[in-house]
């Protein structure tokens, strides 16, 4: 008797364990199958949301490009105003043809000539007279470099610079004209800065090329001051990183030459800017900047 009961309560304990371990492995499988779907789930939404991502940055790529399309001066456009093609992607890495650079400066004079703000003002000499007569009052009279916080008459002098030199209508008519001109205001600019700088060219009706040293000034002024630094943080980001640029060349221009007098370290400035042209959309020749800025970079390391 004893021994069927051992042998039945045997039995029952063996049963006992094959239900507790069925019920545990259904059970644990079930928890796997959900873990499974729930860690699927988050894959799948995973996925769902890198290309949900990837489609709201490429729809942000081909806006970025079509606004740097409709910038950049196209076939049709250059020609007009420069009076040659468009330059190539290469242009910076070909010697300047001072020839031909000379031609769109004047093509960009006659280009602003007819345009409609600038003829109902009947200025004396066009915009060629209207941009010497310009130069030769700020290379006259040049803003404080050194000592500026020396006392509020120099501060307030510096900050007040373009007004006080030019005046309200020449600054008026140079507002009209950037707001007018901004689709070519970068090649104009490469063009002014290739004319005066690198080829040490003179604006037309006069006999001089610009002075480098007070162009020097003036980058130093944009660079280095309070008032320069003032000005230009009132200005449009797209004019403001223009100025910043040219004001680099020229310093290392008066690098390149030994007239750095105020001793400009440029490459805060050049980190600065590279960061700052990186972040900046609708530029038209952006890579263009940022290769020479890479170069800057390397050659002051």
């Amino acid at each position: 008797m004893n021994s069927t009961n051992r042998t039945l309560a045997t039995v029952a304990v063996v049963f006992a364990l094959i239900i507790a371990g069925l019920v545990t492995f259904f059970m644990v499988k079930r928890w796997h199958r959900e873990q499974m779907d729930i860690v699927r789930q988050q894959a799948q939404n995973e996925c769902v949301e890198v290309i949900r991502k990837m489609e709201a940055d490429l729809d942000e790529m081909r806006a970025e490009l079509e606004t740097e399309r409709q910038r950049r001066p196209d076939d049709e456009v250059f020609p007009t105003v420069f009076g040659t093609p468009a330059p190539q992607q290469d242009a910076d890495t070909l010697p300047v043809d001072c020839d031909k650079v000379e031609g769109q400066m004047r093509s960009f004079f006659n280009y602003l000539d007819g345009r409609s703000y600038f003829a109902s003002r009947e200025i004396q000499e066009g915009s060629a007279g209207f941009f010497r007569q310009c130069a030769k009052k700020l290379l006259a009279d040049p803003p404080v470099n050194i000592a500026e916080m020396k006392d509020m008459f120099r501060l307030v002098k510096n900050v007040t610079h373009f007004y006080r030199v030019l005046g309200r209508d020449a600054l008026t008519l140079a507002g009209d004209i950037l707001a007018s001109e901004d689709r070519v205001l970068e090649p104009a600019m490469a063009v002014f800065y290739a004319w005066i700088v690198e080829c040490r060219g003179a604006l037309p009706g006069d006999e001089k090329p610009l002075s480098l040293e007070r162009l020097y000034d003036y980058a130093g002024y944009f660079l280095n001051t309070l008032g320069g630094r003032s000005y230009l943080l009132r200005r449009e980001s797209k004019i403001r990183m223009l100025v910043n640029y040219y004001s680099i060349l020229v310093v290392d221009r008066a690098n390149d030459e030994k007239f750095n007098r105020y001793g400009i370290d440029l490459r805060p400035y050049i980190d600065y800017l590279f960061y700052d042209i990186s972040n900046q959309k609708g530029l038209a020749y952006r890579e263009r900047y940022l290769t020479r800025l890479t170069l800057l970079r390397d050659k002051y390391m």
